[in-house]
């Protein structure tokens, strides 16, 4: 039985790690094509008409934010970390009103987002439920909620270097299957639309992301698709839902 103290604070630990968010620039060409993969999709199954406004809530390096914004949507984008939002806005400069503000207390008005999208950040709140609430709070009436997060993820902890206290990798405190996330949302006062799983772990190992980069979006997602139904090694979960 370890005697280590575990982490307790996740807020510090979450501003310290923005310091080490990766620029979409520099990461491996596998990842970096993986990752454009996953926001691509993001991004299409909310359905956004030129000129909506989304909050990004959990923003991390800015790149979904960027990604809005080239085909006309409004953004702001949110963190808890002042360095990465720092980061992204230099990064993408124009891609949203960018602000550091809490998950569970936005500081932003009532029923004013088209969309909220919390991508990879679900996972990471002691309190998922509060979380998304305030996402609900925010979104207009007939809005969509959008989450991703890991799929049936084991978690593993370790010895964080910032603290020398045990920590989950990744500080992922929640592991997600089809049916809890979808509670999760229910239990919200979400109404879910859609569920999707992408990026097969397989296709990941073996470079496909990479080797696929120029295929149109529409044959990566059959080929990650079929994967994902054969083997069920799908790395994400994507939920769409709806305010009522």
């Amino acid at each position: 039985m370890t005697t280590e103290p575990r982490l307790s604070d996740y807020r510090t630990h979450y501003r310290l790690d923005a310091d080490l968010i990766e620029d979409p620039a520099d990461l491996h060409p596998v990842r970096s094509a993986s990752e454009r993969r996953r926001l691509q999709t993001i991004r299409r199954f909310l359905r956004l008409q030129p000129a909506s406004l989304v909050l990004d809530m959990g923003c991390g390096s800015g790149w979904f934010a960027q990604l809005c914004h080239e085909v006309g949507v409004r953004v702001v984008a949110t963190d808890i970390a002042r360095a990465g939002v720092s980061g992204a806005r230099t990064r993408f400069p124009e891609a949203a009103q960018f602000a550091v503000t809490d998950a569970y207390h936005a500081a932003l008005a009532d029923n004013s987002f088209d969309a909220v999208v919390l991508s990879e950040v679900v996972e990471h709140l002691d309190d998922p439920a509060a979380g998304l609430t305030e996402a609900v709070r925010v979104t207009k009436p007939g809005g969509r909620v959008l989450v991703t997060v890991p799929y049936r993820e084991t978690i593993i902890e370790h010895l964080c270097v910032h603290c020398n206290q045990l920590t989950p990798a990744n500080a992922h405190l929640h592991r997600f299957d089809d049916d809890n996330l979808r509670q999760l949302l229910i239990g919200v006062g979400l109404q879910p639309l859609q569920m999707h799983h992408m990026t097969n772990k397989l296709l990941e190992l073996v470079g496909f992301p990479d080797l696929s980069s120029r295929w149109p979006y529409w044959l990566w997602r059959g080929a990650d698709g079929l994967l994902n139904g054969l083997t069920g090694k799908s790395a994400f979960l994507l939920l769409v839902a709806r305010k009522a």
